[in-house]
């Protein structure tokens, strides 16, 4: 080994996720309502002609070119109504015909809720920021769960779905207790993980919480990916080497979200932001958010004790289950043959290693950076 000077770094390896997973919120949904002017003078179709006919088509391409398996979380009805029994959707096709396309493309359907009402009691206060309506107790609270599960099933029978998605990523304390409590079916939550000025949002770090729940945050948002948003990308793959990113069906509907400036450079934004993925972490597994969620899980409780030599570096995994993924930073060597998984080199002395045995051997040759 090297002498080991004032400006030694020390080999790092520590554990990561490995997975992309993208959202499409809102869908399979009832065709919603808003406004259409920026469709029509680009298209000059109706909302439900210009999803069926241009957007889902489009994100197939998308989906075929980059790998990308999407999870649409569903919402039954965009009613306000948090006091009154849940009722049926009656109108069942746009689910299926939606829903169908989007299993087909082996993608993966979630919850978004009954209807676009966060899962907040009287005691949450809105403000002026929304105008939703809170639920009159816990048990509304599970009964509109219930009715999307069951609702759910009668649709879109071959669907498995487990992973929920909050409306505008809101979620009480109590929401969230009731989950954990009183719904088996949902193993996954996936919000927000940048904070921001409002208190409202339920932001997460990636990992399992007590009550067994996967934590799984979505990251960025949208076609217009702009720096800050860039900047929270980058900072994950080097992190945990996760990215997840959602969207909207509507977000043609709004002017904040890209209507004005029309479908073409939405997905021109998109494909740019694919495009820096794809350049960026060329290894990166395509996942569903089941999938992503149990990579969480495989990551959340991985240890990893490192020995070196002058010859190798040996890894011990402690919570290993079937595989594991590792980023190993060689400083101070080159890494060679490896026993109890593979590698691939990411970039400079940065490696991605898959390890299939709880102890991973890697030949470490002489050079490398310093």
């Amino acid at each position: 080994m090297p002498p080991r000077s004032a400006c030694w770094v020390p080999p790092t390896a520590y554990p990561v996720i490995n997975s992309a997973a993208f959202y499409l919120d809102d869908f399979p949904s009832p065709v919603p309502s808003g406004d259409a002017t920026y469709i029509k003078r680009d298209y000059g179709m109706s909302i439900a002609d210009f999803y069926s006919k241009v957007w889902w088509p489009d994100l197939t391409k998308l989906a075929e070119r980059y790998g990308i398996r999407f999870t649409g979380v569903m919402i039954e009805n965009y009613g306000d109504d948090t006091k009154d029994a849940p009722v049926r959707q009656k109108d069942e096709s746009h689910f299926s015909y939606f829903g169908g396309l989007l299993l087909k493309q082996n993608g993966e359907i979630g919850y978004h809720g009954y209807n676009h009402q966060p899962l907040v009691l009287p005691n949450t206060d809105y403000g002026d920021e929304y105008a939703y309506h809170q639920w009159p107790n816990r048990k509304a609270v599970v009964a509109s769960l219930r009715e999307l599960i069951a609702f759910q099933k009668s649709v879109l029978p071959a669907a498995t779905a487990s992973v929920y998605v909050p409306p505008s990523n809101i979620l009480s304390k109590e929401g969230r207790q009731t989950i954990g409590r009183d719904v088996p079916e949902i193993r996954t939550i996936a919000s927000t993980y940048l904070p921001s000025d409002s208190k409202l949002p339920y932001v997460q770090e990636f990992g399992v919480a007590d009550d067994g729940i996967v934590e799984a945050p979505r990251i960025v948002s949208g076609g217009m990916v702009g720096d800050y948003m860039r900047l929270a990308a980058e900072s994950e793959l080097n992190m945990h080497f996760v990215s997840t990113h959602f969207m909207h069906p509507d977000d043609m509907l709004d002017p904040d979200r890209g209507a004005k400036e029309g479908w073409a450079v939405y997905r021109k934004g998109l494909e740019n932001y694919l495009d820096w993925l794809e350049a960026s972490a060329p290894s990166i597994r395509m996942q569903t958010g089941t999938e992503c969620a149990s990579a969480v899980q495989r990551f959340s409780g991985l240890t990893v004790k490192m020995r070196e030599s002058a010859n190798e570096w040996e890894f011990d995994l402690g919570n290993f289950k079937d595989q594991a993924w590792l980023l190993l930073r060689a400083n101070h060597g080159t890494p060679g043959r490896i026993q109890g998984g593979s590698m691939i080199r990411m970039t400079g002395n940065l490696y991605l290693i898959k390890a299939t045995d709880s102890t991973v051997h890697v030949e470490r040759k002489a050079g490398g950076a310093a």
